[in-house]
């Protein structure tokens, strides 16, 4: 069985609760894994796998993430567009003596458009420190670039650098480990294995069968193994128009619906025809990402509904996470 490199320490930690469950029966059994074992042994190796993988750079952002970031990063671009022009409405009025260079606007836009998250931090930090400097903000919002669409900056960044922030294991094979490294992995794999094989001997040896069921390989990494998430769709939605987005969702799947068009609005139902239009439901919010079970979204019936209730398109990213 391959383990990926990016499960082995949930697969330790899940290892050593299955001893630890079982501790006094099993190290009574297996003396080897008594005594000091625990501590000198397998936490050692944990310590140093654990190490590896979350400060060797072998981090990253999954593609569902990748993909709500950067549309939170993409919904700036017309928010900057009348920032452009509001600034320099204001400039030539008088109202802000900065120049318009000193805003950074060009050093965001890039980012922006390269989908580089910390270029993206880091200007956006620079606009927002230009914008309340002296009485910029003031100005802009008397301009017509009002407080909320100075906060809708502010909302859009920390959704896409709280994404990235929320990282995971990138998949890579031990295999493409160095020599060193490979070691240090397959003596915590080693001791993982000796762990189950001695709960199940153990178990076996007493007739437990709900234990001799949890003491395998397969068992154990079937606990820490995400569930593969069904990858987010971007659907449009046209004024006055539904859509089924899905038929008979299962009772323990999660889904999350996030409305990406900033002056649209849209509800999520259940209703048992396809064609059907929402006339209560839950309310989607720009930007806000809403995660719901089947019995959790109002109304009966086996058809996710999500009605446009606005006036224009909306665009609405939808995902269906197995539970």
């Amino acid at each position: 069985m391959t383990i990926k490199l990016k499960d082995v320490v949930g697969y330790a930690l899940a290892s050593q609760a299955l001893l630890d469950t079982n501790s006094v029966a099993v190290k009574a059994y297996d003396t080897t894994l008594g005594g000091t074992w625990e501590t000198l042994v397998f936490d050692v190796q944990f310590a140093a796998v654990e190490g590896m993988v979350s400060g060797g750079g072998m981090e990253g952002l999954n593609v569902e993430d990748t993909k709500l970031r950067n549309g939170y990063m993409n919904n700036e671009t017309p928010i900057l567009r009348d920032l452009t022009y509001k600034i320099k409405a204001c400039i030539k009025a008088g109202t802000i003596t900065d120049g318009l260079l000193s805003f950074n606007l060009g050093a965001l836009k890039k980012s922006i458009s390269k989908k580089d998250i910390n270029g993206f931090h880091l200007a956006y930090t620079t606009t927002m420190a230009r914008i309340n400097a002296g009485g910029n903000a003031a100005a802009l919002n008397t301009a017509g670039f009002t407080t909320a669409k100075q906060t809708s900056i502010t909302t859009n960044h920390d959704f896409a650098w709280g994404i990235q922030n929320t990282k995971i294991t990138l998949k890579v094979n031990i295999s493409e480990l160095s020599a060193a490294n490979q070691i240090i992995v397959k003596a915590l794999l080693a001791s993982c294995a000796h762990i189950i094989k001695a709960v199940r001997a153990y178990a076996e040896s007493v007739s437990n069968t709900t234990l001799m069921k949890k003491a395998t390989q397969k068992a154990v990494l079937s606990t820490v193994t995400p569930a593969k998430p069904i990858g987010v769709r971007g659907r449009r939605i046209e004024q006055n128009q539904s859509i089924c987005w899905l038929q008979h969702p299962t009772l323990r799947d999660d889904m999350e619906f996030t409305l990406f068009t900033e002056t649209g609005s849209a509800t999520v139902c259940r209703m048992d025809s396809k064609t059907g239009t929402c006339t209560a439901g839950i309310v989607l919010v720009f930007d806000i990402k809403v995660t719901l079970k089947k019995m959790e979204v109002p109304g009966t019936g086996d058809c996710i509904i999500i009605t446009n209730t606005g006036v224009g398109y909306i665009h609405v990213a939808v995902l269906r996470i197995k539970g």
